[in-house]
């Protein structure tokens, strides 16, 4: 039959090597968490941040709900919360980033955001505005060091598999797409084919069969067998869930700076019980959560804010499930 059957050797062959890298990333974490002993509860608090700011257990949480981005996103309402920086509407409708003067950083992440500062602003900028200061903050070694750390302890798969993930995604994509259209091509080839010769009925039902098979090999592989962009480790679940049950009771609205920066890193800044700063920065991209987070990060598009991760190995529930529940206590966890 004058079919391009290689094709559906191919798809095939595109179906088996994405699955063998998510079987491949999914043991390397488990070895990794294996070899770090650590263990399996977080500790509260952490060297970083002892001094005031979002400590270290924070930034890590943030690392796993949202990537870098949220990383950034939790240092900066730190940040704002404790007067050390203020974010403005008044000189662009982006928001701009000030900094208070006589007031140092306290943590590596934020001295990492107060050299990007510097340096965009020695670049000509006054006051840089948020979305790009943010997705240049994203790349600083002092924030890249907080996901080397976890992809080393098992809990998270690292950014080279991460983009492999978004690579292995879209192929499947594309090639689920292609597979229908190669049903539509050969049924109609086919028919008329079989219109003239009978004994062409089988072949065109067995490659019908074969790309149909193939399509839903390429759907079962993204969703269940290839860990999405955003997705966490199995560790790295737990230990987002171990933090969260450790969160303190009460509504954000109340709660400490503690509790209030620990809310943004699991969930988002749709967390914020301070209306104007909120708006600002999911404004600026900072609402997107899980996949649309990291899909940010890799592209370098600051993104709309309208995104709502739904990652399927963190759970995370992004700024759109938060925002309804500002009044929850950090301790559930329902978005896990």
């Amino acid at each position: 039959m004058d079919v391009p059957l290689f094709f559906l050797a191919y798809a095939y062959l595109v179906v088996v090597l994405c699955a063998a890298l998510g079987g491949a990333a999914r043991l390397e974490a488990v070895q990794r968490r294996r070899e770090s002993r650590e263990p399996a509860d977080p500790a509260p608090g952490g060297a970083d941040g002892a001094g005031g700011g979002a400590t270290r257990e924070v930034l890590e949480v943030a690392w796993l709900s949202g990537g870098p981005l949220r990383v950034v996103d939790t240092a900066l309402v730190a940040m704002e919360r404790d007067g050390l920086l203020r974010m403005s509407t008044r000189l662009s409708p982006g928001g701009r980033v000030h900094l208070t003067w006589g007031r140092g950083p306290r943590t590596a992440v934020e001295e990492a955001i107060v050299r990007t500062h510097g340096e965009a602003r020695a670049r000509g900028a006054s006051a840089p505005e948020v979305r790009p200061l943010r997705r240049l903050c994203g790349r600083t070694p002092e924030i890249l060091d907080i996901g080397r750390s976890l992809r080393d302890r098992g809990l998270d798969y690292g950014l080279t598999w991460r983009r492999l993930f978004r690579v292995c995604d879209r192929v499947l994509r594309i090639l689920t797409y292609l597979c229908f259209g190669f049903m539509a091509v050969v049924t109609v080839v086919g028919f008329v084919r079989f219109a003239h010769d009978p004994a062409w009925g089988p072949h065109i039902l067995l490659c019908d069969a074969l790309a149909a098979v193939a399509a839903l090999l390429c759907g079962l592989v993204r969703h269940h067998v290839l860990p999405g962009a955003g997705d966490r480790t199995r560790a790295g679940a737990d230990f987002a869930r171990g933090v969260r049950r450790g969160g303190s009771g009460g509504s954000y609205a109340a709660a400490s700076s503690t509790v209030l920066m620990l809310g943004v890193a699991l969930d988002g800044v749709g967390c914020l019980p301070d209306a104007p700063l909120r708006e600002l920065l999911t404004e600026c991209g900072s609402g997107a959560g899980g996949d649309a987070s990291w899909s940010d990060f890799f592209s370098g598009d600051g993104g709309s804010g309208s995104g709502s991760g739904g990652d399927s190995g963190g759970g995370d529930s992004g700024s759109s499930s938060c925002g309804s529940s500002c009044g929850s206590s950090c301790g559930s966890s329902s978005s896990d």
